[in-house]
């Protein structure tokens, strides 16, 4: 065999033991780095650009996160998040009843979202801002997760799609007597089980689809 047949074969080789890894998952550089000092917040976003936010005397940090994209820090007055196409920290007051029960967080690498007993606010490096949605009094969330470009939040009645690159949610409501079965985010994909259907959601459209199983 010639020595070019040989390489040749060996390239296709290697296309083949590299292509199931890179198509797996993106792996992204964590490109936002966030600090706090007594006076103020700060960002410095792919090592070139900074913003700072004056700190106030009273506030404290209830929980800090930075990932690929997203910067942020909570506190017990307000939310702060930035992303590499930020020009400044973007900022959201936290109502009198999240002060008294902070919040919960997710992070991912292009997407942030808070979680209180009545909203979910989402931050993405696509969205331009924070984008809020209601939740319904009485629905406790019952499952969550952030991977990648999506998150997902669930609860025994609907579930809420986020997709980095919309501002906005996608909801869909299970049928009478349909339970969840599980959750799973991957880095641009939601997959729901239910007792009756298997249902998704893309972050490239950010629509959710669904099989039925029965």
């Amino acid at each position: 065999m010639s020595v070019g047949r040989k390489k040749w074969l060996w390239c296709i080789v290697a296309l083949f033991m590299t292509t199931p890894r890179a198509m797996a998952y993106e792996e992204v550089e964590d490109l936002v780095d966030i600090f706090a000092t007594d006076s103020a917040f700060i960002a410095v976003v792919d090592g070139k650009r900074n913003f700072s936010e004056a700190k106030r005397s009273d506030e404290t940090i209830l929980w800090q996160g930075a990932k690929g994209e997203i910067g942020a820090f909570l506190t017990n007055g307000r939310l702060l998040a930035v992303s590499v196409r930020s020009g400044k920290w973007n900022v959201r007051p936290l109502k009198i009843i999240e002060k008294k029960e902070p919040p919960d967080m997710l992070i991912a690498a292009h997407l942030l979202v808070m979680l209180t007993g009545e909203r979910i606010v989402t931050f993405g490096t696509h969205t331009g801002g924070f984008f809020q949605t209601r939740l319904p009094l009485g629905e406790p969330i019952v499952a969550k997760e952030a991977e990648g470009r999506v998150a997902a939040v669930v609860t025994p009645a609907r579930a809420y799609g986020f997709s980095s690159y919309r501002r906005g949610v996608a909801e869909i409501r299970f049928q009478l007597k349909e339970t969840v079965d599980s959750l799973k985010t991957t880095y641009n994909k939601i997959t729901l089980r239910t007792s009756r259907r298997l249902i998704t959601l893309k972050a490239e459209d950010a629509v959710w689809r669904q099989v039925d199983l029965k």
